[in-house]
C-alpha cells in the first residue's frame, strides 16, 4: 500500500471507532445495517471478479481451490471467537464479559491481519489490487464500528481506546508482512496466500448478506438495493 492508501484504511478504522462512541446511545442503526449490506456484496462481487481470476492465473492451478477452502474454514474458525460481529451480528448495550471480549479482539485481529495481505504492493494486479482496496476500506468501516461497540460497553474507555488504536495499525501491518513474504519468495508470488484470503472474503461476504435477511429470510428494501448497487459499483469497474 502507499502512504496515502495506509492513511486511508487507519481513517476508516478510526471513523468506525468514532462513529461507535457517538452512537452508543442508540437501541438500533438501520442505518448501519443498509452500508453493511452494501459493503459485503462489494467484497463479494470484487473477489468474485477480480481476486479469483487473479489467483488461477498467476498461481498453481488447481492447488489454488484448496487454498480458497483452507480461508473459507480458517474463517469459520475466527467467528467462533468473533461471534459474527464482523458480519453484522451484534447486540447493542449488551455488556460482555472479558473472555468474549479477548475473544472477538483476537479473531477480528486475525481477520484483519490477513485483509492486509493482498493489499501489499505487487501481490496482485494494480487494477484489481486497487478495487480490492476499496472493498478492504469500505468493510473496515463496519468492522471497526462493531469491535469498538462491544469495546465501549465492556470497558473503560482508556482500554477501549488502547485496544482500538492497536487494531486499527493491524491491516497495514498485514499489507507489510505481505511484502516482506513476498520478498522472500523464490517466484515473489503469494498467490496461495492471497488465495487463503479469497476464501474468507467469500465467507465474510456471504455471510453478511445472510445477517441481512433476518429472522424471516427476508430482505428490506433497502438493504436489497444496497447489494445490488454494491455487486453493480464493482462490475462496472471492469467498463471504467
Amino acid at each position: 500500500m502507499t502512504l496515502i492508501e495506509t492513511i486511508g484504511i487507519i481513517g476508516a478504522a478510526i471513523g468506525g471507532s468514532l462513529l461507535a462512541w457517538q452512537l452508543r446511545s442508540k437501541s438500533k442503526i438501520e442505518l448501519l445495517q443498509v452500508f453493511l449490506s452494501f459493503s459485503g456484496a462489494y467484497l463479494l462481487a470484487v473477489t468474485v471478479t477480480h481476486l479469483l481470476p487473479e489467483v488461477f492465473v498467476h498461481g498453481e492451478g488447481e492447488r489454488m481451490a484448496f487454498f480458497i477452502l483452507i480461508g473459507f474454514f480458517v474463517q469459520l474458525l475466527i467467528v467462533q471467537f468473533t461471534r459474527g460481529i464482523e458480519h453484522g451480528h451484534l447486540h447493542l448495550h449488551q455488556h460482555f464479559g472479558n473472555e468474549y471480549v479477548a475473544g472477538v479482539f483476537f479473531g477480528l485481529s486475525i481477520h484483519a491481519f490477513l485483509e492486509g495481505f493482498p493489499l501489499a504492493s505487487n501481490a496482485i494486479d494494480v487494477h484489481n489490487g486497487q478495487h480490492l482496496y476499496y472493498a478492504v476500506l469500505i468493510h473496515k468501516l463496519p468492522e471497526a464500528f462493531s469491535l469498538a461497540t462491544v469495546l465501549f460497553f465492556s470497558l473503560k474507555k482508556n482500554y477501549a481506546w488502547l485496544l482500538l488504536s492497536i487494531f486499527i495499525l493491524i491491516t497495514p501491518a498485514g499489507a507489510l508482512a505481505g511484502n516482506l513474504l513476498a520478498e522472500q519468495s523464490e517466484s515473489h508470488s503469494i498467490s496461495w496466500l492471497i488465495a487463503i484470503v479469497c476464501g474468507s472474503f467469500i465467507h465474510i461476504s456471504t455471510t453478511i448478506i445472510f445477517e441481512s435477511s433476518g429472522k424471516a429470510h427476508k430482505i428490506s428494501m433497502y438493504k436489497f438495493l444496497a447489494i445490488v448497487a454494491g455487486v453493480g459499483i464493482a462490475l462496472l469497474s471492469f467498463v471504467i
